[in-house]
C-alpha cells in the first residue's frame, strides 16, 4: 500500500506543523482533489477550521482546538477513519497505540497521490556550486544557507525557490522565481545577518577584529561581483565597518589595561 492507502486504512497518520502556514490548507486541498472524501473533508473544515462568526476558513481556529485538546500545541497528527472522518491527536498517542503506525508528512501524502505538479513539489535540490561558475562565491552562499537551514530547489521549467527546511515551506509565495532573484535573496539575507544578528561585540571583545573585517570585505567583494551593491551602498557599509573599527580599538585598550 502507498501512503494514501495506509492513511485511508488507519495504517498511517499525517503530521502537520503550526509553524508551516500552508500545511493544513494543502492537506485539505489534497483531500478535496481526491473527490470521494468530500463529505468528510467538508465536515472537518467546517467544524475545525472555520471561524464561526465570519464563516471563513482560518488556521487559527484549528490550532486553537489543538491547544485545548492536545499536549503538543505546535504539532499534531490527522487521522481518518471510515464512518468517523478526520480527527487529530498527539503523535505519541498514535505510536503508543500502535508502534507500527506510520507518521507521514503532507508532502509525502501528496506524492503518494502523484500530485506533485499540482502542489509544485516537482522539484530537485540544487546548490550554488552547481549553478554558479564562480566557485568562491558559490561556497560562500552555500555555506550560509547550510547554516541557515535553507535549501535551493529547481523546477523543471528552470525556475527556482528557497526552501526553509525547518518549516518545510517556500520563501517565495508563488513558489517559483528566477535564479537571479534567488542569488539576491540569499546574499542580502547573509549580509544582513552578519551586520544585524552576528555577535560582533563578542568577536571584538575576543580579539577577533581581523576575522570580522575579512568577512566584511568578502561580503562587499561578493556584492560587487554579483552587481548587487553600488558606491552608494558601499559608503553606508563603510560607516558600519569604521564604527566597528573604533570599537575594536577601545576593546584593545581595555584588554591591555587588564593585562
Amino acid at each position: 500500500m502507498n501512503d494514501m492507502e495506509k492513511f485511508l486504512n488507519f495504517g498511517a497518520v499525517v503530521k502537520v506543523k503550526k509553524s508551516n502556514d500552508d500545511e493544513l490548507w494543502k492537506f485539505i486541498k489534497l483531500i478535496k482533489s481526491v473527490g470521494f472524501l468530500d463529505e468528510y473533508i467538508n465536515h472537518f473544515q467546517k467544524s475545525c477550521c472555520t471561524n464561526k462568526q465570519y464563516s471563513e476558513y482560518t488556521e487559527d481556529e484549528f490550532w486553537h482546538l489543538v491547544e485545548l485538546n492536545c499536549r503538543d500545541k505546535y504539532n499534531t497528527c490527522l487521522e481518518f477513519q471510515w464512518g468517523k472522518g478526520f480527527t487529530f491527536d498527539d503523535e505519541k498517542n498514535y505510536t503508543n497505540y500502535d508502534p507500527e503506525m506510520k507518521i507521514i508528512s503532507v508532502d509525502e501524502l501528496i506524492k503518494s497521490c502523484n500530485k506533485e505538479n499540482e502542489f509544485k513539489l516537482n522539484y530537485q535540490y540544487t546548490s550554488f556550486d552547481k549553478e554558479l561558475e564562480d566557485k568562491k562565491i558559490a561556497k560562500e552562499l552555500d555555506d550560509f544557507i547550510c547554516f541557515y537551514d535553507w535549501s535551493i530547489v529547481k523546477f523543471p521549467n528552470n525556475e527556482f525557490n528557497i526552501k526553509d527546511e525547518q518549516t518545510n515551506s517556500f520563501d517565495f509565495d508563488e513558489n517559483i522565481t528566477d535564479f537571479k532573484e534567488i542569488i539576491s535573496r540569499v546574499y542580502y539575507r547573509m549580509f544582513d545577518y552578519f551586520l544585524d544578528e552576528e555577535d560582533i561585540e563578542g568577536l571584538l571583545y575576543g580579539g577577533e577584529y581581523n576575522y570580522v573585517k575579512e568577512r566584511f570585505d568578502s561580503y562587499i567583494d561578493t556584492g560587487k561581483k554579483l552587481e548587487l551593491i553600488d558606491d552608494v551602498n558601499i559608503k553606508q557599509y563603510d560607516l558600519w565597518i569604521n564604527n566597528v573599527t573604533e570599537r575594536a580599538k577601545k576593546y584593545d585598550i581595555e584588554l591591555n589595561i587588564d593585562i
